[in-house]
């Protein structure tokens, strides 16, 4: 303790030499040597008295705690005092419990009893408001029934729920015997209840007062099961019965009744190929009529938690979402695919679900089926089975309509004209009755909707461009059986001519169709835009050949003509050669001027070249022997009389032109 004294006073002066140094580092700072006395003076006094008042503050507090100390040490000794005196006391209670049991039982059937003389009065009088009860809900007058229902039921729970801790089931059974009448009543409203909402939409308007009481009867059913649920947590107590759920059972009759009308719809079993287009108009009338009240009659009558509008909508959704689902299972023929997929696509439009008035949101819905009736598998399914059926009668309907033509063409009948004197054979029309049918404003293909007409279009044109293939091999087979005995065709250049009308009729049928359906559809129109140029190009193939045998035709006989020039009897001056040139062309060029412009002026301009050609090969290649220069002379003549023959005729009658 010395030794940490001496250090501290070491340390002490060390500090109080250092402070000196630092105010005495100039000698004038002697003459101030008084007054930093004094200031040390008084510093050493403040400090002396700090430490003092610390130090009585130390022993205060110290003194305190002592005193505690001992009052806590006092108060201790008298706990156990008393603690060792409780302990005695209790020893002689041994064996207590027991004694009271007794007494509790006692204290128990008192309070059960005591319950039961409360409700003496109602439990006498039971039977009595059980029959008033029954009388008040066949007269329809739910509210004042459900009144003594409440009563009779507050009673019986209130006993129940004095028996129940005591798992007695004797007096359960016997409780539940005696109040079995509100079960029955029960059982009355519950039957009221299915009925009134089995026939709600009509209710509203003919029993909206039956109505109003059911629904208020129901919100109070609705408040005490959710009170005995929250008590039944603490009691484990739960009223027979309960919960009633009669919102439930409301809204489950109401759905019931819906999913009954829509499935009634289709009952018949008519063998009628249009049976579900009346099944669905008649489930469209029935839900528009039963939405139409629930929009604006229901929510008068019932509280705006029951969102009842959109529960008819969500139970009409489900419904016909099983009535279609059941159709798919049992399977469907062609035009029943047709005539679903249709009343899918018309689902939601103005005329059905999307009606304006409505103003449905699917989205805050609870649906168990989706948005379009069926899963869109299901629907991809169905749109790709009825697009290849479709495809494949139409490619049947096409070959048959071929082939019928093409036997048209060996007949000894020349084909018809049209108003416009060109010759057609029934061939266009055949074609393009399916397709006028499906394609178009308001006709089956928007009918079906968008994805059903863009895959049809799509394999249509493909098929189309298949058909113009087999078109063109039918008329190679003409022409080659023609060229193998020209004497069994006798109209065969007419018909020739006519199927070049009909490629070219046929083309801008099918391309004014396609296109005016595709006006609106620009995307789609953009991916067809090649496929369809180049049918448009292979029907202009067709036309092409049709011209080419229509001229080989002519110039066959041209060169029967042609066989005389240079010849003996060319040179004759009867020879009527040149006058054959221009009969033979001019009997043809009757019958081509059936063909169309566009057509009759490529024909005769590639003709006249061809002729021209054929006239030359033969001045070329066959010799004849001139005996003289008068017959050199002449036949220099001849052949400028049957070139200015050939022109005049060209030029003048078939207006070749000179290019």
């Amino acid at each position: 303790m010395s030794k940490h004294l001496a250090e501290l006073e070491y340390k002490a002066r060390l500090a109080a030499g250092k402070q000196v140094a630092e105010l005495f580092q100039k000698p004038e700072q002697l003459e101030k040597l008084d007054l930093i006395r004094s200031r040390f003076v008084n510093q050493k006094m403040a400090t002396e008295a700090q430490l003092k008042m610390t130090l009585h503050s130390q022993l205060d507090g110290s003194k305190i705690g002592l005193e505690k100390l001992d009052s806590a040490m006092k108060e201790a000794q008298s706990c156990r005092i008393r603690l060792f005196e409780l302990a005695s006391a209790l020893e002689s209670l041994e064996g207590l419990p027991n004694r009271l049991l007794e007494l509790k039982n006692i204290s128990r059937k008192y309070s059960q009893v005591s319950a039961a003389m409360e409700n003496m009065t109602y439990l006498v009088k039971a039977p009595e408001a059980m029959e008033q009860a029954h009388a008040y809900v066949e007269g329809e007058n739910l509210l004042e029934a459900h009144k003594i229902l409440q009563e009779l039921e507050g009673i019986r729970d209130e006993l129940m729920s004095e028996v129940h801790p005591e798992h007695s089931k004797t007096d359960l059974e016997t409780l539940r015997a005696y109040f079995r009448g509100v079960d029955e009543l029960n059982q009355l409203f519950v039957t009221k209840i299915s009925m009134i909402g089995s026939r709600i939409t009509s209710a509203v308007i003919t029993q909206h007062r039956f109505v109003v009481d059911c629904v208020r009867v129901i919100d109070r059913e609705e408040r005490a099961d959710a009170i005995w649920e929250k008590r039944s947590e603490k009691t484990q107590f739960i009223p027979h019965g309960r919960p009633k759920q009669w919102k439930k059972l409301l809204l489950d009759s109401i759905s019931k009744a819906i999913r009954d009308k829509v499935f009634a719809s289709a009952m018949d079993s008519d063998g009628d190929k249009n049976k579900l287009v009346r099944h669905n108009e008649a489930i469209r009338q029935h839900a528009l009529a039963d939405l139409k009240i629930a929009k604006n009659i229901c929510p008068t009558y019932f509280p705006p938690d029951y969102n009842i509008f959109d529960r008819f909508v969500e139970m009409y959704h489900n419904a016909i979402g099983a009535h279609v689902e059941a159709m798919v299972m049992e399977g469907l023929t062609d035009t029943q695919i047709v005539q679903l997929l249709g009343w899918i696509n018309s689902y939601h439009t103005e005329e059905f679900m999307k009606e304006p008035a409505f103003d449905i949101n699917f989205s805050r819905l609870t649906l168990k089926y989706p948005i379009n009736l069926l899963p869109e598998n299901q629907l991809d399914a169905l749109r790709e089975q009825y697009i290849s059926k479709t495809i494949e009668r139409l490619c049947s309907w096409l070959t048959n309509s071929l082939t019928k033509d093409a036997s048209d063409w060996r007949r000894p009948v020349a084909p018809e004209m049209d108003g416009s004197s060109y010759y057609f054979t029934g061939l266009p029309v055949l074609l393009m009755t399916p397709l006028n049918e499906m394609i178009g404003k308001g006709n089956l293909l928007n009918f079906l909707g968008s994805s059903v007409r863009e895959r049809f279009l799509v394999k249509c044109v493909d098929q189309m461009s298949y058909f113009v293939g087999e078109y063109d091999n039918k008329l190679k087979q003409y022409h080659m059986a023609y060229l193998q005995d020209r004497s069994k065709f006798r109209f065969y250049i007419e018909y020739i001519l006519a199927n070049a009308n009909n490629a070219l009729v046929i083309a801008e049928s099918f391309m004014s169709v396609v296109m005016q359906e595709l006006a609106e559809d620009v995307q789609l129109k953009g991916r067809l835009q090649s496929q369809l140029n180049h049918l448009k190009g292979q029907f202009g193939i067709v036309t092409d050949h049709c011209r080419l045998a229509a001229e080989e035709t002519v110039l066959m006989d041209m060169i029967n003509v042609m066989n005389n020039v240079m010849t003996p009897q060319w040179l004759r001056p009867d020879d009527i050669t040149a006058n054959c040139f221009s009969g033979t062309l001019a009997d043809y060029d009757e019958t081509l001027h059936h063909v169309r412009p566009s057509i009759y002026e490529q024909l005769v301009n590639h003709l006249a070249e061809r002729v021209l050609i054929e006239y030359i090969k033969v001045l070329l290649t066959r010799r004849c022997v001139f005996r003289s220069d008068s017959e050199r002379h002449q036949a220099g003549e001849k052949i400028l009389r049957d070139g200015e023959s050939l022109k005049c005729y060209f030029h003048d009658t078939m207006k070749v032109s000179e290019e």
